[in-house]
């Protein structure tokens, strides 16, 4: 019997590839690119959000102890004086607060107080806001959607805009979502008089066909992903990562895991961090990329990224086919880079991109925001702060002088080869579950006897920082 050979032949003559990313703090904004300051007057500050207008103003949404704050900042990072009262919008309620732009006006819904299991669901509410922070008042009723009170358990409370500026609220897990008209009336033509009749109900958005995505928050993994049309509510296209390699390790199911954070994109794509907790294994994060309603096959080779071990991931945006990872091992937090199938990118020649501080990120086109909640000399988490980045991402237009035909002999038995590597710097091979399991600077006769039958992630790292990936399959 002859033995056939086949080889990979990857061709990367004129195709254009991110090399790396540089990131430079923007000076021009705030004071030497940071916003910091302390907003508590003496109180805890449990969470911060960051609301970014189309003009590129901010709106800082400050969750406190005892009561809550939105500020609003000027492209240069300065309180804007015309909004509100010198720039600051005050709340006495203390309940989770978040935002979301409606055209002009600004939407700003309260969900359940922090840990007043007495009084968990009063002050939820729904309000509308002039962009200039004053109460407007032609919404709902006298500027409040009344629909949504303590009576409806909102533990869940969640709003999302469509294109046409109407309002999709989700109460609880008791209660199905309701559709709302521009101005806070209740939709009762549509669906069953104004209820959205469906399993998974936490909106996560609209992409540009018009399709909705949501995620279920029966639990702390929200790991089942649904997608309607607002036209066919009945027709749910539903994604469950419990059933896929996503929450596995090494073929064990892992039981312990948490949605960190979950983003959509325009045009659907949605992006989810998870954390898992499963002694005795070691604590790691994982992004998950879905795209067109199932995991994206071209992200990682299997649609989601590992953490090193003892890594978590923070938060995640992704914008210009990059995403960019916040991240903490030990006591260091960072910024890591990847493209839009899972390479790893350089930030400013380094692996990773050092911070001070953070829990969220906001990436734009050419920026990108750190939001933090920073602690006083004794601790205590009192003040806030925003860094501000710019970002510029470098092309390598390669060719055959830059980075000649790779043969990878393909599939693998014993011994992996890699021909007219003389322009790379290493390899990595990780598993389908997206840990590393192979690395080396030799490129020949390299031993994999030891790696199990199966497909694997083969990735070259060149010498002038591009990096390259090909599925590989082992026999």
């Amino acid at each position: 019997m002859k033995k056939f050979t086949f080889f990979l032949i990857i061709l990367l003559c004129g195709i254009q590839v991110f090399s790396q990313i540089n990131i430079t703090k923007d000076n021009s904004f705030g004071n030497g690119g940071v916003f910091t300051t302390d907003v508590s007057l003496g109180q805890t500050i449990l969470n911060s959000n960051l609301l970014v207008l189309p003009d590129n103003s901010i709106l800082y949404i400050i969750n406190g102890a005892d009561k809550n704050q939105i500020l609003k900042l000027k492209p240069d990072g300065s309180l804007d004086s015309n909004f509100a009262n010198n720039g600051t919008l005050d709340f006495q309620e203390n309940n989770f607060m978040n935002a979301v732009l409606q055209g002009n006006k600004i939407i700003i819904y309260f969900g359940p107080k922090p840990a007043d299991f007495d009084n968990i669901y009063e002050d939820s509410k729904i309000l509308r806001y002039n962009r200039n922070g004053t109460l407007d008042t032609t919404f709902g009723n006298n500027g409040i959607l009344n629909e949504v009170t303590e009576n409806t358990n909102p533990q869940s409370l969640s709003v999302i805009v469509l294109a046409d500026h109407s309002l999709i609220v989700t109460n609880s897990n008791a209660t199905y979502p309701k559709k709302f008209t521009v101005d806070g009336q209740l939709d009762s033509g549509f669906g069953n008089n104004g209820e959205i009749i469906y399993d998974y109900h936490f909106p996560l958005g609209q992409s540009l066909n018009g399709k909705i995505a949501t995620c279920d928050v029966s639990s702390l993994s929200s790991s089942i992903y649904s997608f309607y049309d607002l036209n066919s509510l009945a027709t749910n296209k539903v994604l469950n990562l419990n059933t896929t390699a996503t929450h596995q390790y090494n073929g064990f199911t892992l039981q312990n895991k948490t949605n960190i954070s979950t983003r959509m994109t325009d045009n659907g794509m949605v992006y989810s961090i998870f954390a898992y907790q499963n002694y005795p294994l070691p604590t790691f994060s994982r992004l998950a990329v879905i795209k067109n309603e199932q995991l994206d096959p071209n992200f990682n080779g299997n649609g989601f990224l590992t953490s090193e071990n003892e890594e978590r991931f923070l938060d995640s945006g992704f914008k210009n086919n990059v995403f960019l990872i916040l991240n903490q091992k030990a006591n260091q937090k960072a910024l890591s880079a990847y493209s839009s199938t899972g390479n790893s990118l350089k930030i400013n020649n380094m692996t990773d991109f050092n911070l001070l501080s953070g829990h969220e990120i906001e990436m734009k086109d050419d920026y990108i925001l750190v939001n933090s909640i920073i602690p006083d000399d004794n601790q205590n988490l009192v003040g806030v702060k925003i860094e501000k980045f710019l970002i510029v991402n470098e092309l390598l237009a390669t060719s055959n002088n830059s980075l000649k035909k790779i043969e990878i002999e393909n599939p693998v038995k014993e011994f992996l080869n890699i021909k007219n590597a003389e322009n790379a710097e290493d390899f990595e091979v990780y598993n389908i579950e997206g840990r590393k399991v192979l690395t080396s600077k030799n490129f020949k006769n390299i031993n994999t006897s030891n790696l199990p039958k199966g497909s694997y992630i083969l990735k070259i790292n060149m010498k002038n920082g591009e990096l390259f990936s090909k599925k590989l399959i082992k026999n």
